[in-house]
């Protein structure tokens, strides 16, 4: 198969905090620090049926003083082909190794794609769905800031946002098609902040199920935008629990569950505001209990 590298830009869905030393460990030459980085997608919200979401990496890139330097991958010889739904709900895997850098401030990244390296399954269907990589959406280039600290070491995490990057057309016939326009999460994997969430199972519409929609607060609009969705289960229990992963913490954040999304209906939602959810920490909603959605109006 003949690729052509692409450059995808990483486009960040909110402004991240500047990324520091997670450790003395780097174990390189004065000067020089280690970077590892780590990929996931936290937990999707796609069409029915869909299984596999395969993207191809032929190159991973990070911009410095020094100007662009390419990062080892996992596989060698290059590309490096993943499904993104095999590391979810928390699951990870490994993109670049630990690699030694010349430390100091780092502002960009550039994940490198076959023209051809992305692609989708559904169940019970053996046909691979291109995705198409539209070179429009590749340039949208924004910057972002983390250090290497000399002697010590960091570790990225980049959460590939599917539920916000993959765009469904209809042709109007009933044939679809897919793009990938990537939006994508970086935070400190040390740092990374969770936010938790019960539902009760008699508050889930009989066969449907639940959309809980993050919000981070965007000082540049006074209001909030939309970070990601996740798509909840009825899981036959009592309770049913829902996390959303990686996210950057000191941040102000909405959370809301909608159990009928497909209507109006009832809704439950939270405020967890700037401060509330430090580096590393585990926030509860509604302290850990379920909310009596099924009486609360939107």
């Amino acid at each position: 198969m003949k690729f052509h590298k692409l450059f995808i830009c990483l486009l960040i869905a909110t402004s991240f905090l500047m990324l520091t030393a997670c450790g003395d460990g780097g174990g390189g030459p004065a000067g020089s620090g280690e970077l590892a980085i780590d990929i996931t997608d936290a937990k999707p919200l796609l069409p029915d049926g869909v299984t596999n979401f395969y993207v191809t990496i032929t190159e991973v890139l990070v911009h410095g003083k020094g100007g662009w330097e390419s990062l080892p991958l996992p596989q060698t010889p290059s590309p490096y082909t993943i499904d993104l739904l095999q590391f979810r709900d928390g699951l990870t895997t490994e993109l670049v190794p630990p690699v030694m850098l010349t430390s100091g401030k780092y502002t960009q990244i550039r994940l490198v794609l076959a023209a051809d390296g992305a692609w989708i399954n559904f169940k019970d269907d053996p046909k691979d769905y291109t995705v198409v990589i539209p070179s429009e959406n590749l340039k949208t280039d924004k910057n972002i800031n983390f250090d290497v600290p000399s002697g010590g070491s960091v570790d990225l995490m980049i959460d590939f946002d599917l539920s916000q990057s993959l765009v469904v057309t209809n042709d109007g016939s009933g044939t679809l098609s897919y793009k990938l326009k990537p939006v994508l999460h970086i935070v400190d994997f040390f740092e990374a902040a969770t936010i938790n969430g019960t539902i009760a199972q008699g508050s889930f519409i009989a066969g449907k199920n639940a959309i809980v929609t993050a919000y981070v607060y965007n000082p540049d609009i006074v209001g909030y935008e939309e970070y990601t969705k996740i798509e909840v289960s009825d899981s036959d229990s009592a309770t049913t629990n829902f996390s959303i992963f990686w996210l950057a913490p000191d941040r102000g954040y909405r959370v809301e569950v909608d159990l009928d999304p497909d209507s109006a209906g009832y809704k439950y939602d939270e405020n967890v505001n700037e401060g509330y959810l430090e580096p590393g920490e585990v926030w509860y909603l509604n302290d850990n209990n379920p909310p009596n959605y099924v009486s609360e109006p939107i």
